[in-house]
């Protein structure tokens, strides 16, 4: 595309220059899709700074989805995630009627999941989505005497802000015994069939969604919940989250792999429901007074506050070439990684005479790219659903580009993130002949902004996600807003992506000291001569 000829056009949104205009038909069009070299475009490449960044610990009670589970990575090494939730009640003072018996406690939180077809037996098919592994783990639920805050005194009665690295403290403050334990737990895509009160108050058969599903010891809840009918901790859910903290849902690996599940907004679609019956005195068909027990239920809710934590090391010769890596040379490799992973920081001019010099030049900007290349040395088994998401992170929000291809283009799919926003972060790609495999992502607005407009040269942030349209949210008055979690303890990282935070998986890319010189990241400028 024309950048030199439209950048006159350009209109601020949200904060971002989006450049939109007819292309020029004597200039090559490939704004709308990625490509390494057009015949008819000369190529410029300019060497960039990439270098690495440990997570240490990132906020994740802002989280709505939470991974639950253990993965075992082949170049990261295992990896556990467990929750600590808040518990709440659905109705303040509830009523459980005359000599209540409790049948069952259930809790049950949603997996990711797909509708297929009815099977032989006329039952509907379910495949799980976003589970990682496929072996047995071992899950125990434990009451937790921690108080989750929603607000933080020491903070100004701001949000209070729990972190991926806080399990130690947690567990330190567990209470009584394990209430549940299954040491053999593999998640099941069969949907759950039940036979209860459909939503018009008869009972039915319904059919619901595959979801983490155990049965949980009803002599507890009996004594927490039921035989506290009346008293003042079931009056309201600040004295109840007081009485019952929360719940600490913990994974543990039972050998070398396991499996990690993420599971669907506990807040929303989780709960914790009481099967009981009560008696009810009426009269039969005959007048005469008598008593049965009528079957009800009660669903206690996950509140506002859940944290997730992670737990797992890097193995030694990895968080030492990261450490070795800089700001001054950058790295020989990029290791990217989700959850309480690892990220790159990409520079991409050294200097405000390294962009003046490019000023000088009165090109037409065609395209701009970084192409990374997959290190196989690292990486032999590549997972082709992981997409590289690149960010500002001097700002914590998304680059023009990411902006122009979710608004204008075309090419955000809502319901299909493997094939959305392709002309922003193409999937990955294999060269038939060599068997290299590699991302491209288009920045072309954003250089563009920076020789074209004197934008700031900001430095840029490099993660992997599973899923590239969870980055940002769109309001209905056409706004985008980046997802982002907060960053602890990690020099010039503040802000993260929600979606890279959700993924145990990782790869590792070639960066800007590589050995192999073709597979050296650059930043590629196509352009086309003006004099």
């Amino acid at each position: 595309m024309n950048f030199k000829k439209v950048m006159s056009k350009a209109t601020a949104i949200l904060g971002v220059v989006f450049v939109f205009a007819a292309c020029d038909d004597e200039f090559s069009n490939v704004g709308g899709d990625i490509i390494e070299n057009p015949s008819d475009l000369e190529v410029k490449e300019v060497e960039v700074l990439a270098y690495n960044k440990k997570l240490n610990a990132v906020q994740t009670n802002t989280l709505n989805n939470s991974l639950l589970g253990v993965y075992s990575h082949p170049v990261y090494g295992q990896s556990t995630a467990s929750i600590l939730s808040q518990i709440s009640l659905s109705t303040k003072n509830p009523t459980f009627g005359i000599e209540p018996e409790l049948d069952s406690v259930v809790m049950t939180i949603p997996y990711f999941s797909t509708k297929g077809e009815l099977d032989e037996d006329g039952n509907l098919e379910y495949s799980l989505d976003s589970i990682y592994g496929s072996e047995p783990i071992k899950i125990t639920v434990q009451e937790s005497n921690y108080f989750l805050n929603d607000l933080d005194p020491d903070a100004g009665f701001d949000n209070s802000k729990y972190y991926s690295n806080q399990q130690e403290l947690f567990e330190q403050n567990l209470v009584g015994n394990v209430i549940y334990e299954d040491a053999n737990f593999v998640p099941s895509e069969k949907a759950i069939v039940s036979y209860e009160k459909n939503e018009d108050g008869v009972e039915d058969t319904i059919t619901k969604a595959p979801a983490l599903r155990i049965k949980l010891p009803t002599a507890y809840f009996k004594e927490k919940i039921i035989d506290r009918e009346g008293s003042n901790v079931l009056s309201n859910n600040n004295n109840f989250r007081n009485y019952l903290r929360g719940l600490f849902i913990k994974a543990e690996a039972t050998g070398e792999n396991g499996t990690m599940m993420l599971l669907e907004n506990l807040r929303q679609n989780g709960d914790i429901k009481l099967y009981y019956t009560s008696e009810v005195k009426g009269t039969n068909d005959d007048g005469e007074e008598e008593t049965t027990r009528e079957k009800r239920d009660y669903t206690l809710g996950f509140g506002n506050s859940i944290v997730n934590t992670f737990e797992g090391d890097y193995p030694s010769d990895i968080l030492q070439a990261i450490n070795d890596s800089n700001e001054e040379t950058g790295a020989e490799n990029l290791f990217l990684k989700g959850g309480e992973g690892s990220m790159a920081v990409i520079e991409l001019f050294d200097s405000k005479t390294q962009i003046e010099d490019l000023k000088e030049n009165n090109w037409l900007i065609n395209e701009a790219n970084l192409i990374f290349h997959v290190n196989r040395d690292f990486v032999n088994n590549v997972n082709e659903n992981n997409r590289l998401y690149l960010y500002d992170l001097t700002n914590g929000t998304f680059l023009a580009d990411y902006g122009f291809a979710r608004n204008f283009v075309g090419d955000y799919i809502a319901g299909e993130p493997l094939n959305s926003l392709k002309s922003f972060s193409a999937p990955i790609k294999e060269d038939e002949e060599s068997g290299d495999y590699s991302y491209t992502v288009n920045i072309t607005q954003h250089v563009a902004n920076i020789i074209e407009n004197d934008a700031d040269n900001v430095k840029l942030g490099l993660v992997i996600v599973d899923n590239i349209n969870n980055v940002a949210t769109q309001n209905q008055d056409g706004t985008i807003l980046p997802i982002q979690t907060g960053v602890k303890g990690v020099d010039s990282v503040e802000t993260l992506p929600v979606e890279t935070v959700l993924t145990p998986e990782g790869t590792v890319l070639y960066g800007n000291l590589a050995n192999d010189e073709e597979k050296r990241l650059k930043l590629r400028i196509y352009y086309t001569e003006t004099e």
